[in-house]
């Protein structure tokens, strides 16, 4: 798979000029428009890229050179981690550094695992980003905290979007409400309206499932077509309030980059503010909720910090704190991407694609990076068990 900055980065520049070029709309998604057919085909092969020969023999060598790691129900996991290249969730103890079990998620049909979250009852949510090596649709995974699979959200046709004849979207986060309803974001979603001709549409947005349904069928939140002016969804988590807070890519008049929007009563009647203007951070990141749902953390991967906001956040707010920046080891490399907080606020640990933990220490701004022997692939999400949700 190509690196996910840079298929994020041609999708930007293609739903850009299709939002020049000024294509129509569709029936069904009122907050935007409908790129063209040419430009909807170029965005698929996005989806799924075709690998040139030199990745395939890379990624030959790289499959061989996959571990085989063993899962333990029984073991005492103090932190996670998603190991996005090799499929794994790996459960660590509390100095970060030692694998104590893993969960070979491509067992379960989650592959490239990117976001984690840990719930009350401790129970771990992956992002996944697809369900197959070849597909262009991801889930929503919830396991127990020994690690075993619980229950799946899979992205499908909504509930009140009639005429819909297909559907397929990816995403790498996930958010869970208060009252149990269970949310996924979606960097890019295709969906096909036939009523009575068909017609296709590429979105970003979130579905969401009711408490205890994670068979049901979904409900849909469009942000809109076409980068008007939301290109891709990034990474999300949900407030005391139950509002849905997201990072997104996005492009308005001459400005491409990437900024911080809100969905309000997302099951009710929702409602999307831009609070952050596009341009606000380098790259988007993780959206972790803390302080009993009070704190906004956003992360940026290119500026490699956290900004704090207090709840609620007023359009155009400013942080009430910066954390980081996070290290880079010798080489220049260091990308922290998602990732949250202890049981006691007082920590929080990231997932870093350089292969380790970002762990600071809130008080003093003390950053460090945890390795371990199995994170040298990379790692995109990291969450304490227990964590302070």
């Amino acid at each position: 798979m190509l690196p996910r900055k840079a298929i994020l980065n041609s999708v930007l520049a293609l739903l850009t000029i299709a939002a020049i070029t000024g294509c129509g709309g569709t029936a069904g998604e009122p907050l935007g428009t409908t790129p063209s057919a040419s430009t909807q085909a170029t965005l698929r092969s996005l989806m799924t890229p075709p690998i040139p020969p030199e990745m395939q023999r890379f990624n030959a060598r790289h499959d061989r050179a996959r571990p085989h790691l063993a899962f333990n129900r029984g073991a005492k996991v103090a932190m996670w981690a998603s190991d996005t290249n090799f499929n794994y969730l790996l459960g660590q103890d509390s100095t970060g550094r030692k694998t104590v079990t893993a969960v070979d998620l491509s067992q379960n049909s989650c592959y490239s695992p990117v976001a984690l979250k840990v719930d009350r009852a401790h129970n771990v949510w992956v992002g996944c980003e697809l369900t197959s090596l070849s597909a262009t649709s991801g889930a929503v995974q919830e396991y127990s905290s020994a690690g075993v699979l619980l229950h799946r959200y899979t992205p499908a046709c909504p509930s009140h979007v009639p005429g819909c004849a297909s559907f397929a979207g990816y995403g790498y986060d996930s958010g869970i409400d208060s009252r149990g309803n269970v949310f996924a974001s979606l960097n890019l979603y295709d969906i096909q309206i036939c009523n009575p001709s068909c017609n296709d549409s590429l979105s970003a947005g979130f579905e969401w499932w009711p408490k205890g349904s994670p068979n049901s069928v979904p409900r849909l939140i469009s942000v809109g077509t076409n980068c008007s002016p939301i290109c891709g969804v990034g990474f999300m988590d949900v407030d005391s309030s139950g509002n849905l807070w997201f990072t997104f890519s996005g492009y308005d008049q001459s400005t491409y980059g990437f900024g911080l929007g809100e969905i309000s009563s997302p099951t009710k009647s929702p409602k999307l503010t831009i609070v952050e203007p596009i341009g606000t951070y380098g790259f988007f990141g993780g959206v972790y909720a803390s302080n009993g749902g009070k704190t906004l953390n956003v992360i940026d991967q290119k500026a490699r910090t956290i900004s704090q906001y207090h709840l609620p956040l007023a359009t155009s707010g400013t942080p009430f704190n910066v954390l980081g920046p996070t290290l880079q080891n010798a080489f220049g490399i260091g990308d922290p991407v998602s990732g949250g907080f202890n049981a006691a606020g007082t920590k929080m640990a990231i997932g870093d694609t350089g292969g380790w933990f970002d762990v600071g220490k809130v008080s003093s701004n003390a950053w460090s990076a945890v390795a371990s022997p199995n994170f040298y692939s990379g790692i995109e999400g990291a969450a304490y068990t227990p964590s302070d949700k």
